[in-house]
């Protein structure tokens, strides 16, 4: 064997051969850098998101929660890795961008195809943003995956339902829109909430840890929110429109609205 095997098991020179620049800035590294931890982190949410409903789907409830609760911690890393970037100005994001474009064409963070995966399994689900990755076609058969396939909130009122709750099946929120409530996945939830019994306390900790993820989502888009106002202000974006402006709408749509009515009784 050759090397050492921190380097050997980590591929330290496979993942530090992976920050290629575009322009001779210096600080362009640090924006590579993020992007990839960032990129890295949407991967690993999805991964134990997804853990969490195999989980559910055999019962699991215990192993369920505790799935959730290592990818509300992840948010930690993810979002203070946006403190890199706080140095960044108009003018460093600006020259960054001009040579994505010419060397790569037109880009978003947004196109990061496990973040939109990541938003799928936690169950805020929208086609179009699926069928934008069809030139990556292994991608976009991955995400057409867990697009159709039921969310972990999904998963977890089915659960419910295995159980003995007489609880709907829910639908998935879109990306962009909140969904209504449904009053009945409402009262469950309050009642699970605010039980002091044994019989309702793992269910309490599977909802604990859901919040903590939609929390954690929460302010990963309103950091992104505000690093897009500080870099780009209200100028057009990929999307044609402001950055800013096509941003803002989805800083309130938050996964698992049930959970978040229990706080008012769904009134």
């Amino acid at each position: 064997m050759s090397g050492t095997a921190y380097n050997a098991y980590l591929k330290t020179d496979t993942l530090h051969s992976l920050q290629v620049q575009v322009t001779s800035d210096e600080g362009e590294r640090s924006f590579l850098v993020v992007c990839q931890v960032q990129e890295l982190y949407f991967a690993l949410i999805s991964h134990d998101v997804d853990a969490a409903s195999n989980h559910l789907r055999e019962d699991r409830l215990r192993d369920a929660t505790a799935s959730l609760q290592r990818a509300a911690t992840h948010f930690a890393g993810l979002n203070a890795s946006w403190r890199s970037l706080s140095w960044m100005l108009p003018a460093d994001f600006a020259s960054i961008k001009v040579g994505m474009t010419k060397e790569h064409g037109r880009s978003t963070s947004l196109q990061s195809w496990k973040y939109r995966e990541m938003l799928f399994r936690l169950g805020l689900k929208d086609a179009a943003l699926a069928d934008e990755l069809t030139s990556m076609p292994e991608q976009h058969a991955d995400l057409l995956r867990a697009y159709e396939a039921p969310s972990v909130y999904e998963d977890a009122i089915a659960m419910a339902r295995r159980m003995g709750y007489d609880l709907p099946e829910v639908e998935a929120t879109p990306a962009q829109d909140e969904r209504p409530l449904d009053q009945s996945i409402v009262s469950f939830w309050t009642t699970v909430c605010l039980s002091r019994e044994a019989k309702h306390s793992e269910l309490s900790a599977l909802a604990h840890a859901f919040v903590a993820i939609a929390e954690g989502l929460a302010e990963y888009k309103y950091l992104h929110f505000l690093a897009t106002s500080r870099t780009l202000g209200a100028r057009p974006a990929y999307f044609g429109t402001s950055g800013t402006a096509w941003l803002a709408p989805t800083l309130t749509v938050m996964p698992f609205p049930e959970l978040w009515a229990t706080r008012t009784g769904g009134e």
